[in-house]
């Protein structure tokens, strides 16, 4: 509401000598307009009280609330409509009044949320890769050898003698909710086979591809390619900075393959090619539709914590 004019007194008082409005301005020094409102009113109700107002007066969305919203979003942008509704006692429509109509804001979906809603996560293809070495991964502080000297240890072959540079080898995979790509080893400068994989899996069902945030990945001519050939393409450069690892290859599956064959040392590649390729055909649905089941559960984890690590998402 409006205070009222500091004159208001004063030109009553005119008015009840008997002086025009032409005088009263002249002798106040003040507008016309004022003067002549505050005469007509007080001619017609005879008091200088405010006319009542028509309709419910404003208690909810009044300036002192659309100032407190204004700042609070100001300091943090990412609101919650519901919680702020919430914060300051009032119904979620009033709240939208004072963003859209008074603030004249727009509630924008953030580009994960919106992702998740448009596409599914069981009609999602997740890759990843990672390289596996023929010594054991092992540290030697955390499983230690106890025997009754160095000699002996030797002799047991539980002495872990690592090297600088060990052999090793990249693999390359994916999965959905319903099966996985074959286990590809990736030579310098070889072809990844998974854009026919997966057009043989889907058939004509829509699907969607996601790839990791390997710096390659993030290039400009590799993320042409990509959108060129996949129907629906999620990089994760669109995830925010410092953002917990989505994927399920690198939460789940990659754990489950090194515990299984990275307890061990390799005599060559061959060997410990063969060892991959053993325990990922041993990789059923089941396990894989539970993995996935667990990815939207994981993203909305971290859309409340707005990008940063979180724990507890299981």
């Amino acid at each position: 509401m409006v205070a009222p004019s500091p004159y208001r007194t004063a030109i009553i008082d005119c008015v009840k000598s008997g002086m025009t409005n032409s005088e009263i301005v002249k002798k106040l020094k003040v507008s016309r307009v004022l003067v002549f409102r505050t005469a007509q009113r007080y001619r017609r109700l005879g008091t200088s009280d405010d006319m009542q107002r028509r309709g419910r007066p404003v208690t909810v969305t009044t300036p002192e609330a659309v100032k407190a919203v204004r700042e609070k979003i100001r300091r943090t942008p990412e609101r919650s409509m519901r919680k702020m509704s919430k914060e300051y006692e009032m119904s979620r429509g009033s709240m939208k009044t004072i963003v859209k109509d008074k603030l004249k804001m727009i509630p924008y979906r953030s580009k994960a949320a919106r992702w998740h809603e448009r596409c599914s996560h069981l009609t999602t293809l997740f890759i990843d890769e990672k390289i596996f070495t023929v010594e054991a991964n092992n540290n030697g502080q955390n499983h230690p050898i106890i025997a009754t000297d160095y000699q002996s240890a030797c002799e047991k072959e539980k002495i872990l003698n690592k090297t600088s540079h060990p052999a090793s080898v990249m693999v390359f995979s994916g999965i959905t909710a319903d099966g996985k790509t074959p286990l590809i080893f990736v030579d310098p400068g070889g072809k990844l086979g998974v854009l026919p994989w997966a057009n043989s899996h889907y058939g004509n069902r829509p699907w969607t591809f996601q790839q990791n945030g390997a710096p390659a990945h993030r290039a400009k001519g590799t993320q042409e390619w990509y959108r060129a050939n996949f129907p629906e393409f999620i990089s994760a450069a669109d995830w925010p900075a410092s953002s917990p690892d989505l994927n399920p290859m690198d939460y789940a599956v990659w754990i489950y393959l090194t515990e299984k064959v990275s307890s061990k040392n390799y005599p060559s590649i061959k060997a410990l090619k063969t060892a991959l390729i053993k325990k990922w055909d041993e990789i059923d649905d089941d396990y894989l539709r539970a993995v996935i089941d667990a990815y939207p559960k994981r993203l909305k984890a971290a859309i409340k914590a707005k990008g940063r690590r979180f724990e507890n998402y299981s």
